[in-house]
């Protein structure tokens, strides 16, 4: 089989032969068929972890341009997780996983089947592998520059996957043309989806229940939906690949189980059995399960408080009783007046005319923090974050259900340069990030 010559739509018809494939040669070949899109990626942003692992010359854009890029790397060891499950490689997937973290086999094979289940012809697999390499397209800048000299109309301002779907629907994204109408139809509609609900984000508590109102729209696109949900484990397995590119290090056991419970919560919402709120809160109570079976004590999300700790929680990434500890003791320590706030915006909904605030990157944020002074500056923050107050005039103003302050440029300029960790006040002399519209009536 000569892989150099060979398409990988061509290759989706003997998906064995496709994974196979030697992995230097499979990337090349993946490179060859959507070269415009893995070139985007290198001009796209990210947010490193604290800790990474030494290079080598074996990264997968090392490979292809003889150059580490982040989200280049963060993308193609996503597709190389598909490879590993598909070729039930589970040593390959869990590779440097922390131990006592590590995803189990039992997981493992549920994903496996998962995948087995929404993947039932080569078209699907051909689309399942597009939408892995354009999911992240919306972080090269240049989109939204190109978007701008096509149409005239600035979309700079939006997150990544507004401006993803943007592109798409402007036909800025070539490799969508390739698939069969039905396919091509099913992804821009789970990126209409991904504009407003991203599953790491429902996770983490990140969101608010009026951003999971587009779940509704699935009842009649189950496959649209599986094939989302799928591409999003995806993109969480490779979301360390800037870092460690031989498994899917992110993946581990508590993040799966967040996944499935973000999992469970939304087909509960496209059956009809919860609303947007029931659904939510069933990540929150889950994750209160998940903190008592450690010792923790039991969080009641029915009460207001406690629901709006528990959003902290889930926010910093909480699994031990040590780091549950800590955020419950800076929680008490704050001053009243700071909690009020955290419990009233940590409770809204997303209403017309209450809307609710969306802290794009506070997760990054909150998971690195390690001591009660640094959590307390960032709570303080969080709640200036938190406290909304429209930047620019809205018409009408009652439609506006969630606006997003995106942190990624306090993570950039403060948090991963190092100076927040030196000085944690330096939150105090900071403004907040403005705020943009993220969901209407």
């Amino acid at each position: 089989m000569e892989h150099s010559s060979q398409s990988v739509r061509d290759a989706c018809t003997s998906p064995d032969a496709l994974f196979s494939t030697p992995q230097d040669d499979l990337l090349r070949m993946i490179y060859c068929e959507f070269t415009h899109d893995i070139d985007r990626l290198k001009r796209a942003y990210s947010i490193r972890d604290e800790q990474s692992i030494s290079r080598t010359r074996n990264s997968p854009s090392y490979i292809l341009y003889q150059a580490d890029y982040d989200e280049v790397n963060r993308t193609l060891v996503g597709f190389l997780s598909l490879r590993w499950i598909h070729l039930g490689q589970y040593e390959n997937f869990v590779g440097s996983q922390p131990h006592d973290a590590q995803l189990t086999r039992e997981s493992f094979k549920w994903i496996q089947e998962f995948y087995n289940e929404v993947i039932a012809d080569s078209d699907a697999l051909y689309a399942l592998i597009t939408s892995i390499i354009i999911n992240d397209l919306g972080k090269d800048p240049q989109l939204a520059s190109d978007y701008y000299e096509m149409t005239g109309t600035d979309i700079a301002y939006l997150n990544h996957d507004a401006i993803l779907l943007k592109a798409c629907q402007a036909g800025l994204i070539f490799s969508l043309e390739k698939l069969p109408p039905q396919y091509k139809d099913d992804l821009i509609r789970g990126m209409e989806l991904g504009a407003t609900f991203n599953f790491g984000q429902m996770a983490q508590a990140e969101n608010v229940p009026a951003c999971l109102s587009g779940l509704y729209l699935m009842k009649e696109r189950p496959n649209c939906f599986q094939m989302r949900f799928m591409e999003q484990l995806l993109d969480i397995a490779g979301a360390a690949g800037h870092m460690d590119y031989t498994c899917a290090k992110k993946l581990i056991q508590p993040i799966f189980d967040s996944y499935r419970n973000v999992y469970d919560a939304c087909q509960s919402i496209i059956a009809g059995t919860s609303n947007t709120r029931a659904g939510y809160d069933m990540i929150l109570d889950r994750r209160s399960e998940t903190l008592h079976a450690v010792g923790f004590r039991l969080v009641d999300i029915g009460n207001s408080e406690d629901r709006a700790l528990m959003r902290l929680l889930c926010m910093g990434n909480v699994v031990t009783h040590d780091k549950a500890s800590l955020f419950q003791k800076t929680w008490d320590s704050l001053e009243m007046s700071t909690r009020r706030v955290l419990v009233s915006s940590l409770n809204m909904d997303g209403r017309s005319g209450e809307p609710a605030v969306q802290p794009t990157y506070m997760p990054a944020f909150l998971s690195r923090i390690k001591d009660e002074r640094s959590l307390t500056h960032a709570l303080c923050y969080l709640a200036r974050v938190m406290t909304l107050a429209l930047a620019k005039p809205v018409d009408p103003p009652a439609s506006v259900l969630v606006m997003e302050r995106s942190l990624l440029g306090v993570m950039k300029t403060y948090v991963e340069p190092g100076e927040f960790d030196k000085d944690p006040a330096i939150l105090d002399r900071i403004d907040v990030p403005e705020g943009v519209v993220a969901v209407t009536i």
